[in-house]
């Protein structure tokens, strides 16, 4: 039996392809792939009609979600408890450490331990030792350091993790990060930047993107068509429509009025004029709109009014 990720993948479907043709979101599909969510009648008959299916022939391929994982049943936690509370400490005979051992884990851990414990979750017989125990704390001499170093295990040596460099940023070079994001394959530059369609450089400078989907360093098609297209930095959207060569076309303009960077050709924009986007956010899907011979994202930088080569900063490949 195919499971749901499988359907939608031999049929050459992403996440949001399904998410676009069933008006599902795309977030809720992925959570019922992996198995974290179920899913109402009604989006399951979507999909299946979106599939090519009958309801009851997918449902069977939908993974139920699991039951969060218990790390520590209450029963068993109870009856760490009580054992605790009744356990007496040793006789007169014992040795000297071994009271203080004793009494040390008692007062110390058990005592934490049963405080945070319900009354009402602990055995019948435990409650009049609890009492007393709280009552009546056992007041011996604290084990020394040296006599507990056997049985303290060190401490794991402290490991510096250097903080992470954000996948999108705005600096002096200009906006850093990959402006195709999608789900599967790589990205890679098919035309760079002043060549071409793109000379002359100081008017129509900008790079080409598409997505590589079987990592040959070549883009196909497939892959590239509806592939999600993010703003690279934060800004105001600016969309026009059918425009020539651009197509579909968004720019977006940094708070600052320094910074704007132009993305054409879009199949689909999902943003609108004049609203306010984040970096990462997606304000469209690729296509092949406009003056182009198939999906691909042209991305360009602008600094006021100087053409910025963006090819260090969006970090792909070339073809």
């Amino acid at each position: 039996m195919q499971t749901l990720r499988q359907l939608r993948r031999t049929r050459d479907l992403t996440f949001v392809d399904l998410a676009l043709l069933t008006g599902i979101p795309a977030r809720v599909i992925a959570e019922a792939e992996y198995g974290m969510r179920r899913l109402s009648r009604g989006e399951v008959e979507a999909i299946a009609l979106v599939l090519g299916l009958s309801p009851a022939a997918l449902l069977p391929s939908l993974p139920r979600p699991s039951p969060p994982a218990n790390v520590w049943p209450l029963a068993l936690t109870a009856g760490l408890a009580a054992t605790l509370a009744v356990t007496p400490l040793a006789t007169d005979v014992a040795p000297t450490f071994q009271r203080q051992l004793q009494a040390s884990l008692l007062n110390q851990a058990g005592a934490r331990l049963i405080e945070a414990i319900p009354t009402a979750a602990l055995p019948a017989a435990a409650p009049t030792q609890l009492a007393v125990s709280r009552a009546r704390p056992v007041a011996l001499a604290t084990p020394t350091p040296d006599a507990l170093a056997p049985f303290i295990a060190p401490a794991p040596p402290l490991v510096l993790t250097p903080p992470a460099v954000p996948q999108f940023y705005l600096d002096e070079a200009g906006p850093h990060g990959c402006p195709v994001q999608p789900s599967s394959g790589q990205v890679v530059i098919t035309q760079g930047y002043g060549v071409g369609t793109h000379a002359p450089a100081h008017i129509w400078g900008a790079i080409d993107l598409a997505v590589d989907g079987d990592g040959d360093g070549l883009a196909e098609p497939g892959p590239s068509w509806y592939a999600p297209v993010v703003a690279t930095h934060d800004g105001v959207v600016r969309v026009t429509l059918n425009s020539y060569p651009a197509g579909h076309h968004v720019w977006v303009l940094a708070a600052d009025g320094v910074w704007r960077t132009g993305y054409s050709h879009l199949a689909i924009v999902t943003v609108i004029d004049g609203q306010q986007v984040r970096a990462g956010e997606v304000i469209g899907l690729m296509g092949s709109t406009g003056f182009a011979s198939g999906p691909h994202l042209d991305y360009q930088v602008w600094r006021g009014d100087v053409n910025i080569d963006p090819t260090t900063l969006v970090g792909c490949g070339g073809r």
